[in-house]
C-alpha cells in the first residue's frame, strides 16, 4: 500500500479536528493494552511461582521399580511370559541401579542424576516423635537436585557417616540446632543416632519433613540391597515428559515418571488460567475494536461532505479508504505506546505496594509487545468498516444533498 502525503495530512487533520473523540479512543486503547499486559504478567508470574514451588527443588524425572504385571492363573504351559516381568526383589528396589545411573548422568538434556535410598522413619527427641522421610543420596548430585546452595539455611551440605541434613520445620518443632544429636527409628523397629550438620528449607512443611543421609548410610539404615529410585534433573522442566518417554523406549525393567505425570491437576489448573486469560484479553481487544469502528464510522458520516469534495477533486476510492486506515493505525500505535507505559507503571506499583514475595509479575518484553501488536491489528481491522464506507461514497450525491 503506497501512501500519498495528502492522505496522511487529511487523516491527521480529521483526528485533530475531533480532539475529544481522539483522546477517548487513545485512552481506551491505552487502558486495554495496560490491562492485557498486567493480566498476562500477573498470571505468568503466578504460574512461574507455582511451578517453582512444585519442581524448583525437586526431581523432574523419577526412575522407579516397575509395577508388578499380573499373570493369569489359567495360563497353560505354552503361554508366553511378559518380558517385562522381573524378580520380586526388583519390585521394591532397583538392584542393578548403576547401569541406569551411568546412562542417565550422560544423557542429553539431563543436568543431574542421583540414586536414592528412601523410606519412612520416626525422629525422636526428648519424648517427642515426628514422622519423617529418610532419603539417602550422593552429596554432589543431591545438592544439584535439591538446590542445597539456595535452600540450605544453616550449616553445610555434606552428608557422610553420622552427619545428617534436616528439614527446617522438623528442626524447629524439635528445637534442634547445628551439632545436636537426634535418634531416628526405621520402619523395622531399629534405629540410630545422627548429628545435625545442616538445616534445609524446601518450601513447605510437608517437604521439610525429611532427613538427608549419605546413600550408603541410608541403605544400611533402611536395609536395602539396591536403591529405591533414581532422581533426575533436566535442563528444561517442560521437556521432562518427552525425555521420560524416550527413556522408556531404552529400558523396560524400570518405570519412568515425569513431574507432569505426578502433577496433572496442577497442569490442568495452569491451562485453565491461561485459557481464561486469553478469553478476557480477546474481549478487551474486541471492545476496543468496536469502539474504534463506531467512532470512525460516525466520523465517516460526519466528514462525508469533505470526502465528497475530495473525491470530486480527484481523490480515488482507495485514497479515501486509506485516510481511515491511517487513522486506525495511528490510533493503534499511539494508544499502544501509551498502554505499554501505563501497564509497566501499574505492574511496578503492584510489586511495590502489594508484592508479598510469594509471587511477582512476569515483566517480560513479550508480555508488552503482544498486547500492543494485537491492539494495532485490531485498530487496523476496525478502520476497515469506515474505510469501505468512504470508498463507496458518491461525491455527486453528497454534494447534491448538501
Amino acid at each position: 500500500m503506497i501512501l500519498r502525503p495528502y492522505e496522511t495530512h487529511i487523516a491527521f487533520r480529521f483526528l485533530l479536528k475531533g480532539r475529544g473523540q481522539t483522546a477517548l479512543l487513545l485512552g481506551g486503547i491505552a487502558v486495554g493494552v495496560a490491562v492485557q499486559f498486567f493480566l498476562s504478567s500477573l498470571i505468568g508470574g503466578l504460574q512461574l511461582s507455582l511451578i517453582e514451588r512444585t519442581i524448583g527443588s525437586a526431581p523432574h524425572i523419577y526412575v522407579l521399580p516397575p509395577d508388578d504385571l499380573p499373570t493369569s492363573i489359567l495360563a497353560g504351559e505354552g503361554a508366553t511370559v511378559d518380558s517385562r516381568r522381573v524378580p520380586y526383589a526388583e519390585m521394591t528396589e532397583i538392584l542393578s541401579w548403576r547401569r541406569y545411573y551411568d546412562f542417565l548422568k550422560g544423557a542429553a538434556g539431563v543436568t543431574a542424576a542421583c540414586p536414592v535410598a528412601g523410606g519412612q522413619g520416626f525422629i525422636e527427641r526428648g519424648g517427642a516423635t515426628e514422622t519423617i522421610a529418610v532419603k539417602g543420596l550422593m552429596p554432589e548430585e543431591g545438592a544439584v537436585i535439591y538446590r542445597f546452595d539456595r535452600n540450605l539455611k544453616a550449616g553445610r551440605g555434606d552428608v557422610g557417616g553420622e552427619s545428617a541434613i534436616l528439614g527446617l520445620s522438623i528442626a524447629e518443632r524439635l528445637r534442634l540446632d547445628l551439632g545436636d544429636r537426634f535418634f531416628v527409628r526405621n520402619s523395622k523397629g531399629g534405629g540410630d543416632t545422627f548429628t545435625l550438620t545442616g538445616i534445609i528449607d524446601l518450601g513447605s512443611v510437608q517437604a521439610d519433613a525429611i532427613v538427608f543421609l549419605s546413600l550408603d548410610r541410608a541403605r544400611s539404615f533402611l536395609g536395602l540391597d539396591g536403591v529405591s529410585a533414581i532422581e533426575v534433573k533436566v535442563g528444561d522442566p517442560f521437556a521432562a515428559e518427552a525425555l521420560a518417554a524416550g527413556f522408556r523406549g531404552e529400558f523396560s525393567r524400570v518405570k519412568f515418571e515425569s513431574w507432569q505425570e505426578r502433577n496433572r491437576e496442577l497442569l490442568t489448573a495452569l491451562r485453565s488460567q491461561s485459557g481464561s486469560s486469553g478469553v478476557i484479553q480477546f474481549f478487551v481487544l474486541f471492545a476496543i475494536s468496536l469502539g474504534i469502528a463506531s467512532v470512525l464510522g460516525i466520523a465517516a458520516v460526519q466528514k462525508s461532505r469533505q470526502l465528497g469534495i475530495l473525491k470530486a477533486m480527484g481523490v480515488d476510492d482507495r485514497g479515501a479508504a486509506r485516510i481511515f486506515l491511517i487513522q486506525g493505525l495511528t490510533l493503534g500505535l499511539v494508544g499502544s505506546a501509551l498502554g505499554i507505559g501505563l501497564g509497566y507503571a501499574i505492574g511496578a506499583a503492584f510489586l511495590r505496594f502489594f508484592g508479598t514475595g510469594e509471587f511477582g509479575l512476569e515483566l517480560e518484553a513479550l508480555n508488552l509487545v503482544v498486547p500492543a501488536v494485537l491492539a494495532v491489528t485490531g485498530s487496523a481491522l476496525a478502520s476497515l468498516v469506515p474505510a469501505r464506507k468512504a470508498a463507496r461514497l458518491s461525491p455527486i450525491e453528497v454534494i447534491r444533498n448538501g
